[in-house]
């Protein structure tokens, strides 16, 4: 299993992070998304990006980030949060092969 670390203080909004998923997941090798590193900065197009990763057995980690709090989507930077992490919590129960922790 790969893991792949996602730091919160490497964040300044939700906006990075979809950069830094690109990179990590080398978004440029996936030929539906060569041309897109930003994924739109939308969780249906994360959904579909994550797809292409389905078989590649990893392990997310997101650390520093409170999950309670972000599910409470005090602000906007939360919301887009909540979505991404309901995305990832999807994607583990339909592909249990990979998985999500927070720490």
């Amino acid at each position: 299993m790969h893991k792949i670390i996602f730091k919160k203080d490497d964040y300044k909004s939700y906006k990075d992070f979809y950069l830094d998923l690109y990179k990590k997941l080398q978004g440029s090798t996936i030929p539906d998304f060569k041309d897109n590193n930003t994924l739109d900065y939308r969780a249906d197009v994360l959904r579909e990006f994550l797809w292409y990763c389905h078989n590649d057995n990893n392990k997310y980690i997101f650390e520093g980030f409170d999950y309670e709090k972000i599910k409470k989507q005090s602000n906007y930077n939360n919301y887009e949060w909540n979505l991404i992490f309901e995305i990832f919590n999807e994607f583990i129960k339909e592909f249990p092969n990979n998985s999500v922790s927070f720490k």
